[in-house]
């Protein structure tokens, strides 16, 4: 099945260069194809730097788009990123995920990939790997997650709304800017330091030191990201 899926995805984008930029091995939804803002990353920076040096990190990002992911994290000091066109499940159900040591990724919103992802992260394969997922802020509460991460991983969550881009031709022409350009779900970072002790360190890094620069809050649990929210609305009506 999967060799059939190739040979279609070659036949589809063999002689056409504006097709072959936007053809995949595997089917995707164009409302997913958009790629993390640069300042997204910078957010978490710090924590993976706690983990790992820069210069050494290998870092894994299974869900492709167009690339951005690469040079991002490079401009960022970050020259070992994994984010190639491939189907990440695939990839997982063979058993040959790359070597890595921090899974960083913003999966595709649509269909069953988040529920999917956070079957991989008690997989074998990650054993105790760090791991920082750029996902909707609705996931902090579905069973799924929940059930096996909630009070245990930690949330980042940007004062500003991060605003997403998807590259060139890859979707159809909007005659909104915003409807363009904005993922329409708020998203957050979703942080697991590799084990309970490294992610509590790293939670009251986050807290000490870069929640005083004023860019991200920090939550500890679906109820503490309820609380920033109401937080949140409490200010804009004294305002």
């Amino acid at each position: 099945r999967h060799s059939r899926l190739f040979l279609l995805f070659i036949l589809l984008c063999k002689g056409n260069n504006d097709a072959r930029e936007q053809c995949f091995p595997f089917l995707t939804d164009p409302d997913d194809h958009c790629e993390s803002p640069l300042e997204a990353y910078k957010d978490i920076v710090p924590l993976i730097e706690k983990l790992h040096s820069k210069e050494k990190c290998k870092i894994y990002d299974p869900y492709y788009c167009d690339g951005a992911v690469k040079l991002n994290m490079q401009t960022l000091g970050f020259p070992f990123v994994h984010n190639v066109k491939e189907d990440c499940y695939e990839v997982w159900s063979a058993g040959s995920v790359p070597n890595f040591d921090v899974l960083m990724t913003n999966p595709p919103y649509s269909q069953d990939h988040v529920p999917k992802l956070v079957e991989f992260l008690s997989s074998s394969a990650m054993q105790s790997k760090p791991w920082f997922l750029l996902m909707p802020q609705w996931v902090s509460k579905k069973p799924y997650f929940a059930d096996k991460w909630d009070k245990k991983a930690f949330f980042v969550v940007p004062k500003r709304r991060y605003i997403y881009y998807p590259p060139k031709t890859f979707r159809e022409k909007k005659a909104s800017d915003v409807h363009k350009k904005s993922s329409p779900f708020v998203t957050i970072w979703f942080v697991w330091g590799g084990s309970l002790v490294q992610t509590r360190q790293l939670y009251d890094f986050f807290k000490n030191h870069q929640e005083r620069k004023g860019l991200c809050d920090v939550a500890r649990s679906k109820n503490g990201l309820r609380d920033l929210r109401r937080k949140g609305k409490r200010k804009r009506c004294d305002s």
